[in-house]
């Protein structure tokens, strides 16, 4: 098309220099880093932008562009490319509309109503994320299955930064650290986790019966033997606390109670360190946690 018209144009104006041909298809732009090709284009500063009798504002921080063709569909490609490029440049969206619209494109055109859409919401203040994919218990289930126990982890974390509710907050928790407690074998961290699970969910017995756990599998690393008992008579108290907040418990802690009972303090040593049933002592192995003594 443009060939043809420079062709026809020495004949309808056989004054018109060879070197105004060009001027038809003149592109002008100050150029943003995402320019238009090179041949489409010739810089030009559009030094018309501010309003007359007014300082000059600020170099502008976009490209303008004009092209001067008619055809809407011509260029209407090439605009919708740099609208993909500068989506979040309000000024430049400003510009993209007002040549679509000034050089023969229907307001109805879809590329128009999108481009309008973005710099109505640009304009507004309003611009969102796209919506968060909403959890998945069954995908954290699938991870941790596969042996992906991490992922699962990363899954559960971003779960509890969009959630607002503290219960299912403090579900969230308890399920990682189950992970951490059956899968990585991690009981510092599986502790710590299962603590803020009871602080947002302080009426769910799980949490308490998972703490209890944590604390057992603890008291194999501590090395000595008063303190595992002791480690025993912290579990002891998680599952007590547990069967006294939930009823649908009862039956999971007071199995977990029996089996310790062997495990329990000797009245003997106690004896030789002078600690009588009923003092308070903190149990160490990383328990950290104060428990009133009680003996076999």
């Amino acid at each position: 098309m443009k060939y043809a018209v420079m062709f026809l144009l020495p004949l309808l104006f056989p004054g018109l220099k060879p070197a105004s041909f060009h001027q038809v298809f003149r592109i002008s732009t100050v150029l943003s880093p995402t320019a238009l090709p090179s041949n489409q284009i010739v810089k030009d500063l559009d030094s018309q932008r501010d309003d007359p009798g007014q300082n000059p504002s600020p170099e502008p921080k976009a490209a303008f562009y004009k092209i001067a063709c008619s055809d809407c569909e011509y260029f209407t490609q090439e605009l919708e490319e740099m609208y993909h490029t500068n989506i979040d440049d309000i000024e430049i969206l400003g510009y993209i509309l007002e040549q679509l619209k000034t050089k023969g494109c229907l307001e109805n055109d879809p590329t128009i109503k999108m481009i309008q859409a973005r710099f109505d919401a640009l304009k507004a203040g309003i611009v969102q994320e796209d919506d968060p994919e909403p959890f998945s218990a069954d995908e954290v289930d699938r991870l941790v299955k596969e042996g992906n126990a991490h992922e699962a982890i990363r899954l559960l974390e971003v779960a509890i930064e969009r959630e607002t509710d503290s219960l299912r907050k403090g579900m969230h928790f308890l399920q990682i650290a189950n992970i951490q407690y059956k899968e990585l074998k991690d009981f510092p961290e599986a502790r710590k986790n299962a603590y803020r699970a009871t602080e947002l969910a302080s009426r769910e017995g799980k949490t308490y019966l998972l703490l209890g756990d944590i604390y057992l599998s603890m008291s194999r690393n501590c090395g000595e033997s008063w303190q595992e008992r002791l480690a025993a008579v912290a579990a002891i108290e998680k599952y007590e606390h547990a069967r006294n907040i939930d009823s649908t418990v009862v039956i999971e802690a007071n199995r977990r109670i029996l089996n310790l009972g062997g495990s329990l303090p000797l009245r003997e040593d106690g004896f030789l360190r002078q600690v009588n049933p009923g003092d308070k002592v903190l149990v160490g192995c990383g328990i950290n946690e104060t428990i009133t003594v009680r003996f076999q």
